[in-house]
């Protein structure tokens, strides 16, 4: 029987939602496809997993087991939330894991294969959380309900579904690359010798929530130009103004219908430097020679190779940096998190959209520059989305 709600208990989260039921009906679709295909006989979104309940569901807090067998499924969600996508969901307040044992039971999973989301880190999603994002005391509650159930992690089940975007996706992956970029333009307008850091980076955040991104921070790194240890910023730095020759790498997120990008514009307080000027020109090269490399089949281990051979032909070194946009923690997240031994035979598809922005650097690596934005993958090739001429932003 349904879950009630306890009067008077939890919260009620606002957040964009509008996505077509077309789209909800596409996503719920290809889960229940490729999870049937693994032998799983529903997908459980447990508390936890914000990012995939959100994608699943267009509700900021919410869990949900989808069957398998194309029966509709049931939404667990704070109280009062709905939406078009949703309108009737199990509302609740603070009890999750009760309401999640009970949805499993009365749609008949007592003996069911259970395919549990962000148990574990994926190829393609959660990429930085190794030990997944799953509540484990709810969890385990959840678990204790259903003794002859078997519970499997299935991350990787809706990691590829998000990880190739429909139309619509692509359109707001598009919007929040327009978004970023005002960013940047907000930095390279304001961005003086005395100016106060803390003020800039609030003013550049303030720009992207004007242009109606959702909350996401930035990233300053700001230090004298070749300094071996700049110091980043994820917040306002307070007490910090620019001086001459300060070098500010920037990374400028946005998020536009749920779809996080991320732009990286290096800007100088002073006049570049001779011995600067052919990492640059390395790391046009290396640019333009992925984005020429990711296509429709092509796999990351050939992207990798392409970086690599550049900087080693240019007594240079070369690093490959690319990570998915999305719902966030979208990948392959690389090079760190997601090796390229682990996805590197994995195809690029029609629909990726990435940030890349690869790293050249001296053999010393005294000397580094990362440039980059978002890129989506189409029939033929890679289109560039972040449209700024290439290179190093220089004020004086």
């Amino acid at each position: 029987m349904p879950w009630t709600t306890p009067p008077a208990s939890g919260a009620t989260v606002h957040i964009w939602n509008g996505y077509s039921l077309a789209e909800r009906d596409r996503r719920w679709k290809a889960v229940r496809e490729s999870a049937a295909k693994a032998g799983l006989d529903c997908i459980l979104v447990p508390l936890g997993n914000g990012v995939d309940g959100r994608y699943l569901t267009q509700l900021r807090c919410s869990a949900m087991v989808l069957p398998t067998d194309g029966r509709a499924p049931i939404v667990i969600a704070d109280r009062r939330s709905s939406n078009a996508w949703v309108p009737e969901p199990w509302q609740t307040g603070r009890e999750w894991a009760e309401p999640m044992g009970e949805a499993l039971l009365d749609l008949g999973m007592q003996r069911a294969r259970i395919g549990v989301l962000g148990l574990k880190g994926g190829s393609v999603t959660h990429c930085s959380s190794i030990d997944g994002v799953v509540n484990h005391t709810a969890f385990e509650y959840v678990m204790s309900k259903l003794p002859n159930a078997t519970f499997e992690d299935a991350t990787d089940i809706v990691g590829f579904v998000r990880y190739v975007k429909s139309d619509e996706e692509i359109a707001f992956v598009r919007q929040s690359t327009e978004v970023a970029t005002a960013g940047v333009d907000e930095l390279i307008q304001l961005a003086r010798p005395g100016v106060d850091g803390a003020v800039l980076y609030a003013d550049v955040q303030a720009r992207l929530i004007e242009l109606r991104s959702e909350y996401f921070p930035l990233a300053l790194t700001i230090g004298a130009i070749g300094a071996e240890k700049p110091k980043r910023y994820l917040n306002p730095p307070l007490g910090r103004r620019l001086e001459p020759n300060a070098f500010i790498t920037s990374e400028i997120n946005a998020i536009r219908g749920a779809q996080l990008t991320q732009v990286c514009q290096p800007v100088l307080l002073g006049r570049i430097r001779d011995d600067w000027k052919p990492v640059i020109e390395l790391h046009k090269e290396v640019y333009e020679a992925g984005l020429a490399t990711m296509k429709p089949g092509a796999s990351f281990a050939a992207v990798a190779d392409v970086v690599s051979a550049l900087g080693a032909k240019r007594g240079m070194k070369t690093v490959m940096q690319l990570h998915g946009c999305g719902y966030g923690d979208d990948g392959p997240l690389l090079p760190t998190r997601s090796p390229v031994d682990r996805v590197g035979d994995l195809p690029i598809a029609k629909g990726n959209a990435f940030v890349w922005k690869p790293m050249a650097m001296t053999a010393d690596e005294k000397i580094q520059f990362t440039w980059g934005g978002p890129v989506v993958v189409n029939d033929h090739g890679c289109e560039a989305l972040f449209k700024r001429g290439h290179g190093m932003v220089a004020i004086s």
